[in-house]
């Protein structure tokens, strides 16, 4: 599912930059929470079933920040970052994610770092950084062959 994700967030950045736009990302915005939402509403049922719901204040609010800050607004910021900075640039911000999160759970949370994040930290930095080496490689022998 992480590999689809990936393949389908390159597709995204790739359908962005190419895309002749009419009206901007927040113009659409809301279209595309829509028809998400009735998508995605419709499959849970199909799948889960009708759900059993306690309706109360704090549930209403946490659909409502989910909803706008969590999905609407955080797909408008990465929207706006694609159509503005390179693919690789973008590839690799979003690549350090897991970075932040670990980082988080244990200034947070107290969570303590074992081997297998520690390793896997590792390996996305050094992901990204021989990627940064591989582009800067890549543009010097461009650059020199004119």
């Amino acid at each position: 599912m992480v590999i689809l994700a990936a393949i389908s967030w390159a597709a995204n950045i790739i359908y962005i930059r190419a895309h002749r736009w009419i009206a901007s990302p927040l113009q659409l915005l809301l279209w595309q929470v829509l028809v998400a939402t009735a998508v995605l509403t419709t499959l849970a049922i199909i799948i889960d079933g009708l759900p059993r719901i306690e309706w109360s204040w704090r549930l209403v609010l946490l659909f409502l920040y989910s909803g706008l800050i969590g999905t609407a607004l955080a797909y408008w910021a990465m929207s706006m970052v694609n159509k503005s900075i390179s693919a690789l640039t973008t590839s690799l911000g979003t690549t350090a994610t897991p970075l932040v999160g670990i980082a988080s759970a244990a200034i947070l949370l107290s969570e303590p770092i074992d081997a297998s994040l520690a390793v896997a930290a590792g390996l996305i930095v050094t992901g990204i950084a021989l990627a940064t080496l591989g582009d800067r490689l890549s543009r010097s022998q461009a650059t020199a062959n004119g």
